[in-house]
């Protein structure tokens, strides 16, 4: 039976709690120690408790742990199973007899605290207060975090469906312009056929941006599990890959032994073949100074969760950058320089971060313009939960 209707909850600022006692006196002597601070609903039917927390959507639920006509213990394990119909679960505080074995099965049942008895009032109102805050806090970030969530599921399916809307048209433009360079050439004057030149650069710009955005929304999209990954042998496949380019600019690439992580394999594939590629678009092509990247690693512990940890240096002898870019240049679509100068849609570094990201790591740069450039990853050598790769 309830005491109170929804009408009685005068105050909406203030917290709501659910009291269930058989016991009319201990629901009285209850309500006149919270009322002050909290809205109070009392049930004397225990039976209504879960039907009342659905119904009030109390903060927190407080009651005695073990009594002939309301055990607590029995309404937490119910609670427990019956969450999933309450949107905002309560806190839920016991009191009852200074009995270990009690407290344990408590706990053991869901309890959030217990309070002996008999009660120090002023030790139960700081209870009641921390409880309550503790759980308005966890709602907060549980809201801000589905939101998030949301946001971001929002942001993936836009530039993936967007990227794949604008391919269409965009083979259209490059089609006909092919057309006519091939077939209306001679009819064109040296303006005309210019900003035909014009208009294929332009497409194929265009062309490497969307492919950019798409590659970039995939990383989450078409994620794969984490494995352990050979670093050493990845880098060593992506020198090969690169192995042209690497003749041609006379470049010399060292690897030293990198070490063992759980990654996702294609990811590092594209990870450490982005920065690779970075450090050879960005040398120093002389005779007397042949580009030379080196590559290694260390191992060590993090320093806030003191979990192992990899770290590989990426260093090369380029061009470099200013310092006051070394965060600039891991967003997307940023560059340092124009098209004129180094190819690249300015997605390269974006991606990167979003892998190692993705993999609970940290990626940071560290430059000086003329004296090349230090690319730092870590990773976590063993991955602490599945969820990651979701990122």
């Amino acid at each position: 039976m309830l005491n109170d209707t929804l009408d009685s909850i005068a105050d909406q600022h203030k917290a709501i709690i659910l009291v269930a006692s058989d016991d009319p006196s201990v629901c009285n002597e209850m309500r006149n120690f919270l009322s002050e601070s909290y809205n109070v609903v009392c049930v004397t039917e225990c039976a209504d408790v879960l039907s009342s927390a659905s119904t009030y959507l109390p903060d927190l639920l407080l009651m005695s742990a073990e009594k002939p006509g309301c055990d607590g213990l029995a309404i937490c394990e119910k609670l427990q199973k019956s969450l999933f119909r309450i949107r905002h679960p309560p806190a839920v505080l016991l009191f009852g007899p200074e009995n270990d074995e009690l407290i344990d099965l408590a706990f053991a049942a869901g309890a959030d605290e217990y309070v002996r008895e008999p009660i120090h009032w002023k030790l139960l109102h700081h209870r009641i207060h921390f409880l309550i805050q503790n759980r308005k806090g966890e709602l907060e970030l549980s809201n801000f975090a589905g939101q998030l969530e949301q946001i971001n599921r929002e942001l993936r399916d836009f530039t993936y469906v967007v990227s794949h809307d604008l391919q269409e048209p965009l083979h259209l433009i490059r089609a006909f312009a092919e057309r006519i360079t091939t077939k209306s050439k001679s009819v064109l004057d040296k303006q005309g056929f210019a900003y035909l030149q014009r208009i294929e650069k332009s497409a194929g710009w265009m062309q490497s941006l969307i492919d950019g955005l798409l590659q970039y929304s995939r990383l989450t999209t078409q994620s794969k599990d984490f494995v352990p990954v050979d670093l050493t042998k990845v880098l060593s496949d992506v020198v090969a890959d690169l192995e042209i380019r690497v003749d041609q600019l006379g470049a010399k690439v060292a690897i030293n032994e990198l070490g063992i992580v759980e990654a996702d394999p294609l990811q590092m594939r594209q990870l450490f073949q982005n920065l690779v590629s970075n450090a050879l678009k960005y040398s120093c092509s002389f005779e007397d100074d042949p580009p030379q990247i080196e590559v290694f690693s260390s191992k060590r512990l993090d320093e806030i969760s003191h979990k192992p940890v990899c770290e590989v240096v990426v260093k090369d002898n380029g061009i470099g950058f200013d310092s006051c870019f070394q965060d600039q240049i891991f967003g997307l679509f940023q560059r340092l320089h124009g098209r004129d100068e180094y190819n690249g849609t300015g997605i390269g570094l974006a991606i990167c971060k979003k892998i190692v990201e993705r993999h609970g790591g940290e990626i940071t740069a560290c430059s000086s313009a003329g004296k090349g450039a230090e690319f730092v990853v870590v990773l976590p050598v063993k991955q602490r939960m599945k969820e990651l790769k979701m990122k």
